[in-house]
């Protein structure tokens, strides 16, 4: 709430000061004016309210008595259902009146410039209709001011002083404005404060994660209950500003309860995400997380804390063993999910009309393996197998025609839990990520298949010779036999063999 005792009304917004070209010129406005001068708004608002004079001067009249009475009422307090509206209402009335003024004034400009046609605009009209403009933008920036609308107030001063750049008490408003729209970081990260320390660390609350604010030279830490067993994640998603130049290392600790060195540490990236975790707890009690770095610019994040219990345990969130209690994914992220060993958990994701989705599931490769397969809403006839990655599984949805969707199974692999995280979203080009790798490793099968049928057809042309040249051994073997009494149970013995009987040369 603003009630600046320094801000700065400027003499000229006070009263209406002469008429010229396009000006009304009544005595009503000229005692208005004077009322005005002498802060007595009312009396300002009964001078002109019975006059019918459709002109910028008397709306900018009222709008500067409306405001006056606008302050007045918000200096009171206004805290009631009642004083609350008629602020509200005023706040209104002002707006309507300056808004007015701002028309008449735009339409005085339009025809001052028919009239002069390709020619400039007189001075004196050109300097009245730009007077005007002014008193009516620095009451407007006022009005902005009072309702802390503080990027309006920014562009009515800075109209002002575009006009006239030797109004200082617009420059001095807009600086104030300014300063308002963007307090010192101290300023905007006190609802967590003191928190500048390990020993100061305050409890972490998720409905307060949102829109932290690390600021130059401070550390932002925390503190979270954590059980024996339990598996505990930190992660950090934010920028660094880098609008003067600065830069920010930002750094992620976890301590334990009774520990003076970190359990874990992690530095964020480049996107500005650090993720840190411990997958098993090794003791009940507080434990201490906290941001900090190298470094003069802010960095603006979010914190999320994932407490998953260990196996077994009774997900009672979830309750998604079977295809027919999948639970629908949604575009986006969802973290903190724990694969038992022997429980199947089963999602259904889906892809709108002529666009792809593809399901990223994201776990520890080293820890534990997954597996996911997907299926149609049968929950039996299997669709595809999901692709191994770095960070995990991966499947996807290609694009159709009509809006697709489909059921996926997750399970661990053998009898070790792990946790992991799942994300749909488009694929990064239009097919898929997923649609590219599989026709790669299909491609890759494709070429297998005719290596092997070709190693096939060559093992069996090598045994068709084998079987040739040993039929041509055998025969050139009972030629020699000829000169002897044939022996029947012999040549049929020999033609038997499965070898060539090697013959010594004597």
């Amino acid at each position: 709430m603003i009630n600046h005792p320094r801000v700065r009304i400027g003499v000229t917004c006070l009263w209406l000061a002469g008429f010229g070209p396009f000006i009304c010129n009544d005595g009503a406005v000229e005692e208005g004016r004077s009322q005005l001068k002498a802060a007595n708004a009312e009396g300002a608002l009964a001078s002109v309210k019975g006059l019918n004079a459709d002109a910028p001067e008397v709306h900018l009249l009222r709008g500067q008595a409306e405001l006056a009475i606008t302050r007045q009422l918000k200096a009171s307090g206004a805290k009631d259902e009642a004083g609350a509206k008629a602020l509200e209402e005023q706040i209104k009335n002002t707006r309507t009146a300056l808004d007015q003024a701002y028309k008449l004034i735009a339409e005085q400009d339009a025809d001052a410039k028919a009239e002069a046609k390709d020619q400039p605009v007189a001075p004196d009209v050109r300097a009245r209709i730009d007077d005007l403009r002014g008193r009516v933008a620095f009451t407007q920036g006022l009005l902005a001011m009072l309702e802390e609308r503080w990027e309006d107030a920014i562009i009515e001063f800075a109209r002002v002083l575009e006009l006239n750049p030797a109004d200082e008490d617009a420059r001095w408003n807009l600086e104030l404005a300014w300063h308002s729209a963007n307090p010192a970081c101290h300023k905007r990260d006190d609802d967590h404060e003191p928190d500048d320390s390990l020993e100061s660390a305050t409890p972490y609350n998720p409905e307060n994660s949102k829109d932290r604010v690390l600021c130059p030279g401070n550390a932002d830490w925390y503190t979270v209950e954590g059980k024996r067993d339990t598996i505990l994640f930190v992660t950090t998603e934010g920028t660094v500003d880098t609008s003067d130049d600065e830069f920010r290392d930002v750094n992620l600790a976890l301590y334990g309860p009774n520990s003076d060195r970190p359990l874990r540490t992690a530095k964020a990236n480049a996107e500005g995400k650090a993720i840190l975790g411990v997958t098993g707890l090794r003791e009940d009690g507080v434990y201490r997380f906290g941001l900090s770095g190298q470094g003069r610019a802010e960095y603006k994040y979010t914190v999320r804390v994932d407490i998953v219990p260990p196996c077994p345990f009774d997900d009672k969130e979830e309750e998604n063993d079977s295809f027919d209690t999948a639970k629908e994914v949604a575009d986006g992220d969802k973290g903190a999910l724990k694969a038992c060993p022997g429980d199947a958990d089963w999602y259904l994701i889906k892809a709108p009309k002529d666009e792809a989705r593809q399901l990223s599931i994201m776990f520890d490769v080293e820890r534990a393996p997954l597996v996911a397969v997907m299926y149609e809403l049968d929950g039996t006839t299997e669709r595809a197998v999901a692709r191994k990655g770095k960070q995990g599984l991966s499947l996807t949805l290609p694009k159709s025609e009509k809006e697709q969707s489909a059921l996926v199974r997750i399970m661990t692999e053998d009898n070790r839990e792990n946790t992991y995280a799942l994300k749909l979203a488009p694929p990064e080009d239009n097919e898929g990520d997923d649609q590219s790798d599989q026709k790669d490793q299909q491609d890759q099968q494709d070429q297998q298949d005719k290596k092997d049928e070709k190693d096939k057809k060559d093992e069996q042309d090598k045994k068709e010779q084998e079987k040739e040249q040993q039929a041509v051994d055998i025969d050139k073997l009972i030629d020699a036999l000829n000169n002897q009494e044939k022996n029947p149970q012999l040549e049929k013995a020999l033609r038997n063999l499965r070898v060539v009987p090697q013959m010594e040369d004597y």
